[in-house]
């Protein structure tokens, strides 16, 4: 158990990976950046913390990648729903440690906490097929979601998600069903040591 956790990076990388989520987002409140809008019709500012929720997104592709077939193929036991629990694990994690942080600015944690979940799943749902280039989505759909722009000022388009106020309950819903998703692709897709 212990020999998994530290190839997974469990003992070193996600817990630094947190650490820097939570230091960047705690410290970068209320940075606003505005990018132009290529196709809308007004740009979209966005917070500087947002770029931040990539790091989890990140750190969990490189867990995966850390996978030793030949060793892994001799295990006793299924890694396979171990490194599902360890990664959708620790995304949930960061989000409720987004959440837990909201006496520093209750709007900006909720949103932390959605873009966590959304670029976590949509790099998850990715990897069984992209491997490691799996958190180019995540990284792709921010960048499309600053330079898409807006239906008018402050309303993005709502498949964007990434650019929506904390109390859109349509994002919310929508990160929440792309981490499912990513969840349930990881679960089915993802390549088996056993085989």
């Amino acid at each position: 158990m212990i020999w998994w956790l530290r190839q997974r990076g469990a003992l070193g990388l996600l817990p630094g990976a947190l650490l820097g989520f939570a230091l960047g987002v705690g410290l970068t409140l209320n940075v606003a950046l505005v990018f132009p809008a290529f196709l809308g019709n007004y740009a979209m500012a966005t917070e500087l913390s947002n770029f931040l929720c990539l790091i989890p997104c990140v750190a969990l592709i490189v867990c995966l990648e850390r996978r030793v077939p030949s060793v892994e193929r001799s295990a006793v036991r299924r890694l396979d729903a171990r490194d599902i629990t360890l990664v959708s694990g620790f995304a949930l994690l960061a989000s409720v440690l987004a959440l837990a942080m909201f006496p520093l600015g209750t709007e900006a944690m909720w949103t932390a906490a959605r873009n966590n979940l959304l670029f976590c799943g949509l790099a998850l749902g990715a990897w069984p097929l992209l491997g490691h280039r799996a958190t180019l989505l995540p990284v792709l759909w921010m960048i499309h979601s600053m330079f898409v722009g807006g239906r008018s000022h402050g309303d993005p388009y709502p498949w964007v998600i990434v650019t929506e106020e904390a109390r859109v309950a349509q994002a919310a819903a929508g990160a929440a069903v792309v981490f499912l998703a990513g969840i349930l692709s990881l679960v089915c897709f993802a390549p088996r040591t056993d085989r």
